[in-house]
C-alpha cells in the first residue's frame, strides 16, 4: 500500500530542532534561515573571509 501524497506535515513527527522551529517568533526564524544560506554558501566551498561580518549583521538586525 502507498502512502497518500496528501499527508499533511502536521501527521509526520517532527524533530526537537524542528519544534523549537516552529514555536520561535518569525523574526527569529528569519534571522535562523538567513545565518543557514550564509552557512550553506561557506559549506559549499565558497571561500569567504567576510563571513563573521555577515552573520553578526544578521544577528544585529534583529537584536536593535
Amino acid at each position: 500500500m502507498v502512502p497518500s501524497e496528501d499527508t499533511s506535515e502536521a501527521t509526520k513527527k517532527l524533530t526537537r530542532a524542528q519544534e523549537l522551529f516552529k514555536s520561535a517568533p518569525p523574526e527569529y526564524q528569519t534571522l535562523i534561515r538567513d545565518i543557514l544560506k550564509e552557512e550553506r554558501d561557506v559549506m559549499h566551498l565558497q571561500r569567504r573571509s567576510d563571513i563573521h561580518q555577515r552573520l553578526y549583521e544578521h544577528v544585529k538586525r534583529v537584536i536593535k
